[in-house]
């Protein structure tokens, strides 16, 4: 359990651009009923069969703690009778198991940040209702990170690069048709890509689950899937409070106690070149 290792009928999935969650690092599974497979469509969120299972694990690793991998919980969404169901788990210290918390948790751990810094994390394990905030859509739960857009990306295979997509294809886990042709969420931390698309790939994984018309935040002025057309976004109108927001640490609004410092530089660089136009 310690070491995360899965069992032979579970797939780990990696995505191109990820949550800031206070600097965990996370694994991601998938686990698929006997002789069922994920339906592809466009490039969007696929057709996850009933019986699906979604797991997600934070931790931090040796080097962020300077000590042993801290294992913090696991979130679960289950599909059932077409609805999905979530749960959240927390990691006895034992790191042994996980034990389910539907009014969420704080745990307190120093860890290493990018820049070097020692920080204090008082870190929160979201309630029931925090889940439903975040993966709400069309007032139903819905996944948020394993668009296929973001799941297409080139994973490792004893060190041989192969498209994710056609390995969960090859696998009998996936059905899509031409999965060459889908279209990728680019990773923002690639520094070789421009800072639009890295800031909008930021917006789309941080904060758009939220900020859509059919999400949490629809009634507000911001619409932030990557898919949506710059002028359609809301960006331009909303610099500052964007800004403003995730300056103060209040925007992600959950899953997060302290700043995303290289986030936040990132998104304000891309302001500013929003200033010149």
């Amino acid at each position: 359990m310690a070491d995360l290792v899965p069992a032979d009928s579970v797939q780990v999935l990696e995505l191109s651009s990820t949550l800031f969650t206070d600097y965990t690092e996370k694994q991601r599974l998938l686990k698929l009923p006997t002789g069922t497979s994920i339906k592809g469509k466009g490039d969007g969120l696929p057709d996850f069969p009933d019986g699906a299972i979604l797991a997600k694990t934070f931790y931090y690793t040796a080097e962020q703690t300077e000590g042993k991998k801290k294992i913090i919980e696991t979130r679960i969404l289950q599909k059932n009778n077409g609805l999905w169901n979530v749960a959240t788990y927390k990691w006895n210290e034992a790191q042994t198991n996980a034990f389910l918390v539907n009014d969420g948790d704080k745990v307190p751990v120093t860890v290493t940040l990018p820049d070097g810094e020692r920080k204090q994390i008082n870190y929160k394990i979201p309630t029931v209702y925090d889940c439903y905030d975040c993966h709400r859509n069309n007032n139903e739960l819905t996944p948020i990170g394993p668009k296929l857009r973001n799941l297409n990306v080139d994973v490792f295979i004893k060190g041989k690069a192969t498209p994710q997509l056609q390995l969960l294809s090859n696998k009998g886990l996936l059905s899509l048709k031409g999965h060459e042709k889908t279209a990728k969420l680019p990773s923002y931390k690639d520094g070789s890509l421009t800072i639009e698309k890295r800031a909008r790939a930021y917006f789309e994984i941080n904060c758009a689950h939220c900020h859509n018309p059919n999400g949490f935040a629809g009634a507000y002025s911001l619409d932030l899937r990557y898919e949506n057309e710059f002028e359609n976004t809301g960006i331009f109108f909303n610099k500052w409070n964007i800004e403003h927001r995730m300056t103060v640490r209040d925007m992600p609004k959950l899953g997060t106690t302290i700043v995303d410092k290289e986030g936040l530089k990132l998104v304000q660089d891309y302001l500013k070149t929003l200033n010149k136009q």
